[in-house]
């Protein structure tokens, strides 16, 4: 059965749903508070949120909008509790039509696609306070094991989390990544399903002196997807030759294994002093096709097939803490092979090695705040990706309550990279500040609060290149103010705010202004809850004709009991350009929302 169907037919059952579940929490709500505990509660929240999304463009088809159509959403978040006995919390979440943006989209998903897809959840989680150090997963859910193993890593499967005494043991079992067949006809790349397994073993207190030892594997299912080929380059004559023919070449996607075993510790030296340290051991294959090879050294190879694409490489991080009441200081520093690959960690950077001191100063009764960060990076350790690149990286941040009233906070940064390169139309050295202060004045009284808010930032690039430098150095100076006034008994709330930057780039001085007002107003003993605002913006570069926006938007918001809200909105964007571009003269936006929410 299409996805579409049973989704749509969601969403009116869940709306159902919310109301049914209102209807619960009145009657529970009214309960005799003499009354022994029910034998079964139900709480939580449920919520479902529909966006209709329309685009023109002058001329018409010039353009395409930035959104779909239409867009729903559906949350539902109920706790069921058996008397004191069992509790069962649920998290439901659904998207529809899909909106991935990291992983390959499905077109007609079927349900069990469809509940996979990391931009939807469908989780379940469950505890007994009988036994009171157990816990399950079921669906949707992302083991947070260590900073080398684990931790960001959402599958779709099952897993177990028992802490009895001091002693730890997690695991999981689930999809990764789903499988998507490959389309390069319609720009669909595909994947590979990819499952996942990983647990933890550990011996002491989360937040006190521990060891603990994780394992993560992975592996690509080259069985999930019929068509693997991602594209197609078809026979062609050699350049400057009539006879010679390269043949067609075909790229598929790579099925992919990986393994990762690590140890990490927490030790409590002294009150106030703590130190924590990873080693972790990757093994690696980036082609599952590749043939089989035995790697000399390799204490993972007794429990995996090693291959010609398969890598073994290390990591490691240690960290340094100390925490006073008035000051604090965090050492740290990290190691990653160019082979180390963080399969539980899909954006991690490898082959770098990190180090940073983070100091901070509390004062005054906390007043006044220090802290920053100074460090430095070197990327492409292995110099096999061209030139050994180094970062340096600083960074302060300073937050002053001068009065009740009064407080002003700054910070700055800087970031310097340089490679290793002696040709000068090769050499990367560029350096990027930032310096911002932001004061902040409150005058409140009974019947009446102001508030004022101002930004000033400086921002910096410069590039020390030869070549490149001429064309991408750059400074831009930022303005931003913003004043709000609210009337405390009659519910009146009125904003103005305003912002001006200038962009000094070698092709021209960029300039954008903006300036908007909004208010809101609390009716019937604040039940609803009008808002309207309104914006509009310029930008010019140079001495070309300048771009015009204007951007309204207004809701309304009824809160019907203290277990149900709804809400409706409309937002317009108007955009017209001062040099009509090759794409089109102007666009316009509208965006429609409605979403009911219930708190059971």
């Amino acid at each position: 059965m299409s996805v579409i169907i049973s989704v749509r037919t969601c969403l009116w059952l869940l709306i159902l749903s919310i109301l049914a579940f209102a209807t619960v929490a009145y009657s529970q709500d009214n309960l005799d508070s003499t009354q022994s505990e029910p034998w079964f509660t139900i709480s939580g929240t449920a919520s479902a949120t529909v966006d209709m999304y329309d685009f023109t463009s002058d001329p018409t088809g010039s353009q395409r909008g930035r959104r779909p159509s239409s867009l729903t959403r559906l949350l539902f978040s109920p706790t069921l509790k058996f008397g004191s006995y069992f509790s069962l919390p649920l998290n439901l979440m659904f998207t529809f039509p899909e909106t991935n943006t990291t992983t390959p989209r499905i077109s007609s998903p079927t349900v069990s696609q469809y509940l996979q897809n990391p931009a939807n959840a469908f989780g379940m989680s469950s505890f007994s306070p009988k036994l009171g150090w157990a816990q399950f997963h079921l669906g949707s859910h992302a083991p947070q094991f260590s900073d080398l193993s684990v931790g960001d890593q959402q599958i779709f499967g099952g897993g177990i989390d028992i802490k009895p005494g001091l002693f730890r043991f997690a695991a999981s079992a689930g999809v990764a990544q789903r499988a998507v067949s490959s389309d390069y006809i319609n720009g669909i790349q595909g994947a590979y399903r990819k499952d996942m397994y990983m647990a933890r073993l550990s011996y002491g207190s989360e937040d006190s002196t521990n060891i603990g030892f994780n394992v993560v594997y992975s592996k690509d299912d080259q069985s999930s997807i019929r068509n693997n080929i991602i594209s197609i380059t078809p026979s062609r004559y050699v350049d400057s030759d009539s006879i010679a023919i390269v043949p067609a070449d075909t790229v598929r996607i790579r099925a992919e294994e990986g393994m990762i075993g690590s140890l990490n510790a927490k030790i409590l030296i002294a009150k106030g002093l703590e130190f924590k340290m990873e080693g972790a051991l990757s093994n690696f294959t980036r082609d599952l096709n590749s043939a089989e090879q035995e790697i000399a050294g390799n204490p993972l190879s007794s429990i995996t097939t090693t291959r010609t694409s398969t890598r073994t490489d290390f990591a490691g991080n240690a960290e340094l803490l100390f925490r006073m009441k008035t000051w604090g200081l965090k050492l740290s520093g990290l190691y990653m092979g160019a082979g180390f690959v963080a399969i539980g960690y899909p954006f991690q950077q490898s082959d770098r090695f990190d180090l940073k001191a983070s100091p901070y100063l509390r004062l005054f009764d906390g007043d006044l705040s220090i802290n920053g960060s100074i460090g430095n990076r070197v990327n492409n350790l292995s110099g096999t990706k061209g030139e050994t690149l180094s970062q340096f990286i600083a960074s302060a941040n300073v937050n002053a309550n001068i009065t009740e009233e009064f407080s002003i906070s700054g910070s700055f940064s800087n970031f310097g990279v340089r490679n290793d390169n002696k040709n000068d139309t090769l050499k990367i050295q560029n350096v990027s500040s930032s310096f911002s202060i932001d004061p902040s004045l409150v005058l409140a009284s009974e019947s009446l609060t102001h508030i004022i808010n101002a930004s000033f930032s400086l921002d910096q690039f410069d590039d020390f290149n030869v070549i490149s430098g001429e064309q991408s150095s750059n400074d831009t100076r930022t303005f931003m103010t913003y004043y709000n006034f609210t009337l405390n008994k009659e519910g009146l709330n009125f904003g103005v705010n305003g912002s001006y930057m200038e962009n000094d780039l070698p092709t021209g001085m960029i300039i954008i202004r903006s300036l908007g007002i909004n208010a809101s107003y609390l009716l019937f003993e604040k039940s609803l809850i009008p808002t309207i605002s309104y914006t509009i913006g310029s930008s010019t570069l140079s001495d070309n004709p300048t771009d015009t926006q204007n951007f309204l938007k207004a809701g309304i918001r009824w809160i019907a009991t203290k277990w149900l809200s709804l809400a409706v909105s409309y937002g317009g964007n108007n955009y017209e350009y001062g040099n009509p571009l090759p794409r089109g003269n102007a666009f316009n936006e509208r965006l429609f929302q409605f979403s009911v929410t219930s708190n059971f």
